[in-house]
């Protein structure tokens, strides 16, 4: 089975600091995911309100090409069970208060046809554990960039879908910089 793992951060920042990222090029130039922008994602809670009802649609998105031979899958997770604090490592945070939806842009639907998508209306939390959140549909989801083109849509702390019930006020979260790398598997379709 063809295997590729790219990585990349997102945090939420209670205070200012920077965020890197890293790209980690395909090794199968059949089975291809590219990050065309949105390597690191911010999410700076300064309003008391985000505290309760969270941040989405802010211009906190991730673009993605997938150009594959194969029918492929593509699986989310995070490389960590849970938020650590930056400053103080004793500050936690669960990972489902980050969310993500996908807007396909490309040219192969995303209503079963050609793909399953598993965050399209309502988001995914994010999870240690892989979640599928794009598949093969009844149809093929072979092709390229223009027929593979996704917009990922982050959001954190509103609650939707099956994220974390609580807002991030009710969880009285310590004041800190949190940090987790994504990891986004594309695999060839059993």
């Amino acid at each position: 089975m063809k295997h590729y793992r790219l990585v990349f951060c997102i945090a939420m920042m209670l205070l200012l600091h920077g965020v890197k990222a890293q790209d980690i090029p395909p090794p199968n130039p059949s089975l291809s995911l590219n990050i065309v922008s949105g390597y690191s994602i911010v999410f700076n809670f300064d309003e008391i309100a985000e505290y309760k009802n969270g941040i989405m649609n802010a211009g906190q998105s991730s673009f993605i090409r997938v150009g594959s031979i194969y029918d492929w899958k593509l699986q989310v997770n995070a490389d960590q069970n849970i938020f650590y604090g930056e400053n103080d490592g004793t500050h936690q945070m669960p990972l489902d208060n980050v969310g993500l939806t996908i807007l396909s842009t490309g040219t192969n639907l995303d209503d079963g046809t050609h793909i399953v998508n598993y965050a399209k209306t309502l988001p995914q939390a994010l999870q240690s554990s892989e979640v599928t959140v794009l598949t093969k549909g009844s149809g093929s989801n072979r092709g390229w960039g223009i027929q593979n083109a996704f917009t990922l849509n982050w959001e954190m702390g509103t609650q939707r879908g099956n994220m974390n019930n609580q807002s991030l006020l009710e969880q009285m979260l310590a004041p800190d910089v949190y940090n987790v790398n994504i990891i986004l598997t594309l695999s060839v379709y059993p």
